[in-house]
């Protein structure tokens, strides 16, 4: 199967909509290609505060930067060269885990690995965490952090999840890791960039309505907010038709907002019934829109000028990467009204070391370095 760079930017927003669950969240993302090309380096990382971009490595510079101006000025040399040394270990046991795995599913030609990682900061104080490994954009293996235990997504995974659960060391160092590098850093990291990530910018919302036969189909567009949290309905005679309704993901835009819609398909006739309601942080009270015909055309320009910047942001912003779909096949998805500081994807300040491969083995463990120690061997996943 085909690396999958080429759907970047849809697998990107599924991932970015749907994965930070928590008051605030630090993620990892990396993907891996066995065969790399002009634009497309072998192996790249991504990492995310609230949402919020402050990190990047990839195999071309070797190198692991700033993206975020208050990571650059609380962090020095010493963390970005520490840094920069776990991702070129972690980029080296990436060709032994694809290697791996091609002989794993007797396969040749062009294969990625991909990997999720980090942890969330929840309202009640608890925390969660995350590590997910897909390969060629399908998933493979995931931990579950309440049982302990790693979930196999097919057969090629099964003999990575019994060499990893043989002595649960594995389970053992990625819960060390969530509760003593993740949060902490996590927690530092939110005081670094404190006055960026708790603004509050309400959101720009335009309702378009396409005819297609005997239906309408309205979209309700919403950009421009911050913090990431938001819930989107649509109303018809102020009841709430969730069932009804398809979201796409929340994105990010180039100035660190977001972006995101909901579309419902209806009869023409009943168009004066439906109302797009939008809740956020940034508004005292709910906000309600309707589709205005008149006024379509010079919102759609807008939108023209919104959409070309959120495809910079997927296709240069962090280079094309191709992430899986965390949830295949969904088609809906509901957001609920989060609170001020709700958060979007993660970040990767305390950037994680692999140091166990997916074929698994006695005494591997994942262990995720602090900025401080910078001792870690790379990871592995086949």
């Amino acid at each position: 199967m085909a690396s999958g760079w080429a759907a970047a930017p849809g697998l990107l927003l599924a991932v970015l909509g749907g994965v930070a669950s928590g008051l605030h969240s630090l993620h990892y993302f990396e993907v891996a290609v066995t065969n790399p090309s002009p634009g497309v380096p072998e192996f790249v990382i991504v990492g995310y505060v609230d949402g919020n971009l402050i990190v990047r490595y990839d195999s071309e510079s070797r190198r692991m930067v700033p993206r975020a101006d208050w990571m650059k000025a609380n962090l020095g040399q010493q963390h970005w060269d520490s840094q920069s040394e776990i991702g070129q270990r972690n980029q080296d046991s990436y060709r032994i885990d694809l290697d791996t795995l091609r002989h794993r599913y007797n396969q040749s030609g062009v294969h990625t690995i991909q990997r999720m990682y980090g942890c969330d900061l929840l309202e009640n104080n608890g925390t969660k965490g995350y590590l997910q490994y897909a390969y060629d954009g399908k998933d493979f293996i995931s931990w579950d952090m309440d049982s302990m235990t790693f979930i196999a997504a097919d057969a090629g995974a099964v003999a990575t999840k019994i060499k990893w659960e043989k002595d649960g060391m594995v389970a053992g160092q990625e819960k060390n890791y969530v509760d003593n590098i993740c949060i902490p850093a996590l927690k530092r990291f939110l005081s670094y960039g404190q006055s960026v990530l708790e603004r509050k910018e309400p959101p720009t919302v335009r309702v378009s309505g396409k005819k297609a036969g005997e239906f309408l189909t309205l979209r309700c567009r919403v950009y421009g907010f911050y913090p990431r949290g938001i819930s989107v309905s649509w109303l018809r005679d102020n009841e709430v038709r969730d069932q009804d309704t398809t979201w796409s993901g929340i994105v990010p835009n180039s100035d660190g907002t977001f972006y995101t819609a909901a579309s419902i398909v209806i009869r023409p006739e009943e168009k004066d019934k439906y109302r797009c309601r939008v809740e956020h942080p940034s508004l005292a009270q709910p906000g309600l829109y309707v589709w205005d015909e008149s006024a379509e055309r010079g919102a759609d320009n807008v939108l023209l000028i919104v959409g070309a910047v959120v495809a910079a942001v997927l296709l240069v912003g962090v280079a094309g990467i191709a992430f899986w779909k965390l949830q295949s096949g969904k088609q809906k998805e509901r957001y609920t009204r989060a609170s001020s500081t709700d958060t979007g994807i993660g970040s990767s300040g305390e950037q994680r070391s692999l140091n166990v491969s997916l074929a698994g083995g006695a005494g591997e463990g994942l262990e995720l370095l602090a900025e401080k120690d910078c001792a870690a061997t790379a990871p592995g996943t086949a």
